[in-house]
């Protein structure tokens, strides 16, 4: 399909979607926004005055990555009429919708509905480019954060998937100690080839205590009170992994452990970039239709 006969709505998110709805501009594509984080400014653009408007007569919407944070559709706290509900209403039949880490029962309602829906994050290639743009922004937090060097620091790097391993190889381009628990037999021996060291699950009680920083990856409960007591006072804690993360908050706040979760790293430190994958995946699943 031609792409100045295709028209797709951006809506919500964070700068991602700001730099998604240009280059989709640019690449031809007919695109009307609403709810995003700043002004388009772009007469290619058309900025809606509602989400009736941004979506009349499109073949496909793109949402945020990920698509729902504390209830609500991400990036849209102030605009009152972005909500699960009118957004499928409103989506015309048969059209197609794009977003990150779509909960299973926005989609099966989704569906239900009629429209097709793609969750961005579970396609292995964004994925992987993704990890690239999360462990930067890591990093630059780490920096930002700690009182001591990140270069040459003692590092332990929980979860070694997409943005573990990445992670992990980036922190040994500084010189970093880095030491690794993982679960997974295979991904631990993967680990075990350019890591300094191998944390058991046993271990990771006592190896909280002699690192500079603690990354978690892990999506579930890895760092609850009784580890989180042996943590370092200047230690620092980076988690990214998806909301509400691998840290009980509650007891680090208690216990004063530094600690942060810091989802939308790709928003925030490589917006351009994170859109330019975003966009690929769009426009790859538009051309098979």
């Amino acid at each position: 399909m031609r792409s100045d006969f295709y028209k797709i709505a951006v809506i919500g998110g964070d700068k991602r979607q700001v730099y998604l709805a240009r280059i989709l501009a640019k690449k031809g594509y007919v695109v009307s926004v609403y709810g995003l984080c700043e002004r388009i400014h772009d007469e290619r653009i058309q900025e809606a005055a509602s989400l009736k408007e941004a979506l009349k007569n499109v073949e496909a919407a793109v949402g945020p990555a990920p698509f729902i944070r504390s209830g609500k559709v991400t990036g849209t706290y102030e605009v009152s009429d972005i909500n699960i509900e009118v957004l499928f209403d409103e989506l015309p039949e048969n059209a197609v919708f794009f977003a990150g880490n779509i909960p299973d029962e926005v989609k099966r309602y989704a569906e239900g509905k009629g429209i097709r829906v793609y969750d961005m994050m579970k396609d292995e290639l964004v994925a992987a480019r993704n990890a690239v743009a999360t462990a930067e922004g890591t990093v630059t937090e780490a920096i930002t954060r700690s009182p001591v060097n990140l270069t040459k620091s003692r590092c332990l790097v929980l979860g070694y998937g997409r943005c573990g391993s990445v992670l992990t190889r980036l922190l040994k381009s500084l010189f970093c100690r880095v030491f690794v628990s993982e679960k997974d037999e295979t991904r631990a021996a993967d680990a075990f080839i350019l890591a300094d060291g191998i944390v058991s699950e046993a271990e990771l009680t006592d190896a909280v205590e002699n690192v500079d920083f603690i990354f978690n990856t892990v999506p579930e409960r890895i760092l609850p009170e009784e580890k989180l007591r042996n943590v370092g006072k200047n230690t620092w804690i980076l988690d990214i992994a998806s909301a509400p993360g691998g840290v009980d908050y509650r007891a680090a706040e208690v216990l004063s452990v530094n600690a942060v979760l810091l989802p939308g790293l790709p928003g925030r430190y490589a917006p351009a970039s994170s859109a330019e994958i975003l966009a690929d995946f769009i426009e790859s699943q538009v051309e098979l239709r």
